[in-house]
């Protein structure tokens, strides 16, 4: 067995190991063992626990994970399809050995491929945005330890939610933003993906956004606030035991929310605002541009705002805009 097998829960070696005796081939192992080893590390993350347990193993923690191949690694469908029916198999194997009720894949909705139809599926209403806005400032619905943290959380939830919404951000842009990006005399936001999907772009922040963003960094407390000059990330990661924003002693500087948390914030923010299952930073993406086609602005001018290398990924919001006039 390799060395990434080794790793894995004793449940997931009994799965590997039924795989052999039912004669499956080395290269098959291989890569369910690669597979089951990625969906381990991402379940660690996503429950801040690396001791993941079956009580962890949730539809919607595996419907985040699929949000994170398909939205950060860019995995197409067919690679999607094709790990799906690895953990399929694993979970009706868990079923019928360790009294798992069912096969939990079963309840999780794969993302749609990249170049399906847009539907109000793929949106926000205005109705459902503004019950976000509404639960993110409220504390209904919270434990005593989460409404003890929500004056310092609501903020920078906000600021974030707000910049996907408003500017059609990428997940992996906002997770990539430092303090130094933001420039709070001019008011732009310099984005600068490092994964080549899109441009470099200059964004002009309104000053309704400019203020949220720092209302958030002035919550902060001063010894684990981010600073300019210093690369800081512009979004912290919470500890709830300690009751304040973390800090990295590894880098030395405020602890950068990983997208894992990100994914997880906005499932949990939607949730509790009563929006419909499923909902992800996708979502905002879409709504940022389909709004933007419904208030007259041009293929191109939205082709700059998200920085992307042609206007030929829109057309399927241009058709689905064009659609609703008909």
């Amino acid at each position: 067995m390799n060395n990434q097998a080794e790793h894995l829960p004793k449940e997931a070696r009994g799965f590997l190991d039924f795989l052999v005796s039912r004669g499956r081939k080395a290269t098959t192992i291989r890569r369910y063992t690669y597979d089951l080893a990625d969906f381990y590390r991402f379940a660690a993350l996503h429950a801040e626990d690396k001791n993941v347990s079956l009580q962890h193993l949730e539809p919607v923690m595996i419907e985040d994970y699929f949000m994170f191949l398909n939205d950060t690694r860019k995995y197409n469908h067919k690679t999607a399809k094709r790990i799906a029916t690895v953990l399929r198999r694993y979970f009706q194997y868990l079923s019928q050995t360790h009294g798992l009720t069912g096969n939990i894949m079963e309840n999780v909705s794969l993302p749609a491929a990249g170049d399906e139809t847009i539907s109000e599926d793929d949106l926000f209403t205005q109705k459902e945005l503004s019950r976000l806005f509404t639960s993110i400032e409220s504390d209904l619905g919270l434990s005593d330890e989460q409404i003890q943290a929500r004056p310092l959380l609501a903020p920078r939830n906000k600021a974030m939610i707000q910049l996907l919404l408003h500017y059609g951000l990428r997940l992996q842009e906002l997770h990539g933003l430092s303090l130094d990006n933001i420039n709070f005399g001019t008011g732009t936001m310099a984005v600068s993906p490092d994964d080549g999907e899109v441009l470099p772009r200059p964004i002009q922040l309104s000053k309704q956004d400019r203020r949220d963003l720092n209302h958030y960094l002035k919550g902060i407390p001063k010894p684990v606030r981010p600073y300019p000059g210093q690369n800081h990330p512009l979004f912290v990661a919470f500890d709830f035991q300690k009751q304040t924003y973390r800090w990295s002693y590894e880098n030395d500087e405020p602890k950068r929310l990983t997208i894992v948390a990100m994914q997880k914030m906005i499932r949990e923010e939607a949730k509790r605002a009563g929006v419909a299952s499923g909902k992800s930073a996708r979502h905002f993406r879409h709504t940022f541009i389909v709004s933007a086609l419904k208030r007259g602005h041009t293929l191109e001018y939205i082709q700059d705002m998200l920085g992307l290398h042609s206007t030929l990924v829109l057309t399927r919001y241009q058709e689905y805009v064009d659609g609703l006039s008909e």
